[in-house]
């Protein structure tokens, strides 16, 4: 992967040795029982490490993602993370290809904690650089991606909401630079403590972009039925499948698998 991802690698180890010099003290216990979705962003300011790993397959071939993310609260109301994915695609008329994908830099932060019920109100943005290569089609897009998400509990049943905006900021595409729209509503139910079945409900809309897009000016709307399994404490695996429900789509089934440690 050449010395592009030695530069990534490093990053990624600095952050984590950097961890214990910055985090936060006294993150709420109490949201570390809410379920964790596959696709919809949770609001909660946890200081995780975590392994996701999703898998596409569509007309065009199947793209795999592994990525490792840290994520940090440095302030009670300021939370950082850092994700790095390998990427590795199987076109069908093409050559497989794998490597380092775009690196990824989330702030997060509390605008409100609900006072009768446990819950809370955030908003941030992510920063996607172009440590990718665009020529082996693993990334190279400069991205920003503003985000407002919600959670809360009623009784064994956990809500979350998300919505959020992607737009390319690439100075160097060739036409107009492609912006996606997408929203997402999960539901999960405290079966057990160790035991939490999910359901999420996502649509994605490119509202800006190439006209041969398949979301262009349409929308994909998914179910994502999965579940939650926690085997000791602080540490949950969580897997699914996303399965679109329209005709409109870019891909016919994603696989999606997170492993979350608290510490």
């Amino acid at each position: 992967m050449g010395t592009r991802s030695v530069i990534v690698f490093i990053v990624f180890v600095a952050a984590g040795l950097a961890a214990p010099v910055v985090w936060a003290q006294g993150t709420d216990d109490v949201y570390g029982e809410f379920v964790y979705p596959l696709v919809t962003r949770r609001p909660f300011l946890d200081r995780e490490f975590e392994l996701r790993v999703d898998h596409e397959k569509g007309p065009a071939g199947r793209v795999t993602e592994v990525r490792g993310s840290l994520e940090i609260p440095v302030l009670p109301r300021w939370r950082v993370g850092l994700e790095i994915p390998l990427v590795f695609t199987d076109p069908r008329d093409q050559r497989s290809m794998g490597g380092v994908g775009d690196l990824t830099l989330e702030n997060k932060f509390l605008l409100h904690k609900f006072e009768q019920r446990p819950g809370q109100v955030a908003a941030g943005f992510e920063i996607r650089l172009p440590t990718g290569s665009e020529r082996r089609g693993l990334g190279g897009e400069a991205a920003v991606e503003p985000f407002l998400t919600a959670g809360i509990a009623f009784g064994s049943f956990d809500f979350m909401a998300e919505i959020a905006y992607d737009f390319n900021v690439n100075a160097n595409v060739p036409g107009p630079n492609r912006q996606e729209l997408k929203a997402g509503l999960a539901t999960g139910y405290r079966l057990s403590r160790w035991f939490l079945p999910l359901l999420e409900l996502s649509t994605r809309t490119v509202t800006r972009g190439a006209e041969d897009d398949p979301l262009f000016q349409a929308t994909q709307v998914s179910l994502t039925p999965g579940f939650n399994v926690r085997p000791w404490p602080e540490t949950t695996f969580a897997v699914g499948i996303e399965l679109p429900v329209t005709h409109v789509r870019e891909f016919d089934y994603a696989l999606r698998a997170r492993f979350i440690r608290d510490f």
